[in-house]
């Protein structure tokens, strides 16, 4: 039974493709045919000739499926001419540019030495003792109870092993 469905929708591919193929041979363009009766060409090849003796394709009484399946389908009753389209250009609206704004002035460039230590940057403590550590630059900070120094201009800093932070 499914071998038999697949050959059926097989069969309705093939068709579609002998009828794609048909109307390439026979020219296609309604625009390349003179006008009168449409002339029926002898298809050259076996699909073609195959597929020229189905019949016509109609719907069933009620409208909802093909009343005979294979079919082929209906030639068109008469050329239809390509009908000439006015072609409407409109124009593109007229846009203003934004004024220009001048930039505010950069701020000063901040020196290497800022850039490199800046000033709530954690720093590194050494030589610690029961009174206070030393930093880098050999300056004593002040013990001031746990987790906290006193730096040499009095100010409070927080204090987290070797790492000092005013």
């Amino acid at each position: 039974m499914a071998h038999a469905g697949r050959h059926r929708g097989a069969a309705a591919m093939t068709s579609r493709a002998v009828l794609c193929l048909m109307l390439a041979l026979s020219g296609g363009s309604a625009g390349a045919q003179a006008p009168g009766p449409a002339k029926i060409v002898a298809p050259a090849s076996p699909e073609l000739r195959e597929y020229a003796k189905l019949p016509v394709c109609t719907l069933s009484a009620d409208g909802l499926r093909l009343a005979v399946e294979p079919c082929r389908t209906a030639p068109a009753r008469k050329p239809m001419p390509r009908r000439p389209v006015p072609q409407i250009i409109q124009r593109m609206p007229v846009v203003k540019q934004a004024p220009q704004v001048a930039m505010p002035a950069a701020p000063p460039s901040p020196s290497l030495q800022t850039l490199l230590n800046p000033p709530n940057a954690p720093k590194a403590l050494n030589n610690c003792g029961p009174t206070g550590c030393n930093d880098a630059n050999g300056t004593h900070i002040n013990n001031a109870g746990p987790g906290t120094v006193i730096s040499p201009s009095g100010k409070v800093c927080n204090r987290n092993g070797i790492w000092v932070q005013c």
